[in-house]
């Protein structure tokens, strides 16, 4: 039987960006590993790095991640599991790969089926959560007045090292919104939360790549004895020249599955 594996792009590209991004590394895994891209449903401006090499749409699973905006991501990716599922694994790219940690976070904290036996983050910036109760209450750093107090009272100070540019004001209409006392930004981190993604993963990250930090962050809120770690010299991207190391990883981790 195959390996069905769902692929989710980053933001600001689309899901034939993400096939381009992964073209030397799907070509030289097995044939056994099937994989299935799908589009986020929201237009976005395109990210710097494909504006002239790609064609629009440029979709996103969210412009900014909002507890709601994080709920209404996962019930893009279970519309996407119920229609064309089941999968066996997940493979995400920089927001894809977000929301997929927080959708397996929130599945392991509600205690219900996984939605995969694998998956795979290539870089990752740290997941959000869709729901108030865990994380740490980052709307100080969006723009968003915390005059009411976190009800669950959570944390609201992110690690200094985690606190990138102004990538976290990529979409500015948000700011309209600064007076709004229901808008609520959770961040998963494992020095707050206790909740660990159990199935196996592997994580690869640049270390020339601003979400760096958040990249390494999200493998501690992986279980210690089921992840597979590469770090490379790049930056935010799919590195060619890693191909035969990224495929060691996907092996390592999609090992049992086949």
């Amino acid at each position: 039987m195959p390996v069905r594996v769902l692929c989710l792009h980053g933001q600001g590209v689309n899901s034939a960006v993400f096939q381009k991004q992964t073209e030397s590394l799907r070509a030289m895994l097995p044939v056994d590993y099937e994989f299935h891209f799908f589009d986020g449903k929201y237009e976005c401006e395109s990210a710097e790095e494909v504006r002239d090499h790609y064609p629009p749409p440029y979709l996103t699973w969210y412009n900014t991640p909002t507890v709601e905006k994080v709920k209404d991501a996962h019930e893009q990716i279970r519309q996407i599991i119920k229609t064309h599922g089941p999968f066996d694994a997940v493979m995400g790219f920089s927001q894809g790969a977000a929301v997929a940690a927080s959708l397996l976070l929130h599945e392991e904290l509600e205690s219900t089926p996984l939605s995969f036996k694998a998956a795979i983050f290539i870089g990752s910036p740290i997941p959000f959560a869709k729901a108030a109760q865990v994380g740490i209450d980052a709307r100080a750093y969006f723009g968003i007045r915390n005059t009411l107090p976190n009800a669950h009272a959570r944390p609201n100070r992110i690690p200094p090292h985690l606190v990138t540019d102004p990538a976290y004001l990529r979409n500015p209409a948000q700011l309209e919104r600064a007076s709004c006392d229901d808008v609520q930004y959770q961040m998963f981190h494992p020095t707050v939360d206790e909740v660990r993604i159990r199935l196996p993963t592997g994580h690869v990250m640049g270390m020339q790549d601003k979400w760096f930090c958040h990249s390494k962050d999200l493998v501690g809120l992986c279980q210690e004895n089921s992840k597979v770690v590469l770090q490379h010299h790049g930056g935010h991207e799919v590195p060619r020249a890693y191909t035969e190391e990224i495929c060691d990883v996907v092996e390592t981790v999609f090992g049992g599955l086949l």
